[in-house]
This record gives structure tokens, sequence and C-alpha cells, in this order.
């Protein structure tokens, strides 16, 4: 999540979005969320595109938001959600300090999300905390492309500029690799290739779960 609003990045990522949900991604999105249920954390709920996918399982939604911009254009979102029988609690705050209580969450969401997040270890760590033992967490992340690659080298780039236009998005977080230093266990996620964009096309997809065992 970014450490500031982005007004304009907010606006004009809507029609990006919308698009997306037709061109892979929303169908990403189902099989990031096939896994969840209960009372689901999503981190960044950004436009609330992930709300629209919801599992029959899933009862209640906790979103976290930092972007007050965001959390503005995500209301009709929430409202369909709502309609449907879904209570969704909007938050303000970050993924480094999540305002929530010790394995709390029964699932999570991380959609989109770790590319803009200050210190992603600091943010898996606290998944962890309010996450039950054992507990799923959704993934739909684009990453770093493997080393070596015309798309790494594309990546490095662009990587002190794409902050700046796209809401504090990095391009080259190999979140596959943080999230298994972390203590997830990693092996239902799958590697795809989702955006037209270059940049950001390699992306990891799927569940992963948190340890069995706290790694603290």
């Amino acid at each position: 999540m970014a450490t500031d609003d982005h007004p304009i990045f907010s606006m004009i990522y809507r029609p990006l979005a919308d698009l997306g949900e037709r061109t892979g991604v929303g169908d990403a999105r189902d099989e990031a969320l096939q896994g969840t249920h209960g009372r689901l954390l999503i981190l960044g709920l950004g436009l609330g595109h992930d709300l629209d996918h919801l599992p029959a399982g899933v009862s209640e939604v906790v979103a976290i938001e930092p972007s007050a911009s965001m959390r503005r254009r995500s209301l009709s979102s929430i409202r369909r959600s709502e309609n449907a029988g879904i209570e969704v609690e909007l938050l303000a705050g970050r993924g480094e300090r999540l305002p929530l209580p010790d394995s709390s969450m029964d699932s999570a969401l991380i959609s989109l999300v770790m590319c803009s997040v200050t210190d992603p270890k600091r943010v898996l760590t606290e998944l962890i905390r309010v996450l039950k033992p054992g507990a799923p967490l959704g993934v739909l992340e684009h990453v770093a492309a493997p080393p070596k690659t015309w798309t790494r080298r594309l990546q490095w780039s662009v990587a002190s500029v794409w902050p700046r236009v796209a809401g504090g998005c990095r391009v080259d977080r190999d979140t596959g690799s943080s999230l298994r230093r972390a203590g997830f266990d990693t092996t239902d996620l799958r590697e795809v290739r989702l955006a037209k964009a270059p940049v950001v096309a390699p992306t990891i997809v799927g569940t992963a779960y948190s340890p069995l065992l706290s790694t603290g």
C-alpha cells in the first residue's frame, strides 16, 4: 500500500482495473479467493473489485485501505456486497500495523498490494499474527521476472520511475520468496502472465497457508 494518497492514480486506475476484470484478472481473482472463508481480511481493498468475487464460504469482510481516494471509490462495491448479505468493515490502516487482534481472521487476501507496501516483511509478519494458524491466504500479486530475462531487465530499467506514475507500485518485488521466508506454505501458488504491460505481467496466483506454529 502506498505511503501517500494518490487521487489522480485512483481516478485513472478505474478503467484499467475494469478492463482487467474482462481480460483475465477477474478469473485470477476467483482463483485467489477460492480457498477463503469465514471472516476474511482483504489487505489493500483498492477500488473493491475483489468484493465481486467472494466465494460462498465468506461470511464477513474486514478491508484495510490507507488511501482516502481509494476508500471513497470503493463504496459502490461495498454497497453491492452488503446488499448481497456480506458485511464489509472498511478501515483506514496499513498492512505494517493491522488494527486487529491476534488470530482473529479465518482467511485473508493480498491482491495487487504487496508491490506498494513500505515493508513487505513486516506486512507478512502482521498477517501471520492476525490469521489463525494454517489459515488460507489468497494471493494475486505481480512479481519480479526471473533473473537475466528480458522482462527482468525491463523491470530494472523502470524501477525508479514506475512508483511515481503508478501509485507507489514497485515492479521488482519477489513476493513469492518473501512469503516462503515468512513461513507461509506456497505449494499451491502458480506462476502466470496476466497484464498486457510486460513489466507487471509476471504474476503468482493461488492459495498460501499461514504457519501452523508461531514463527515469532
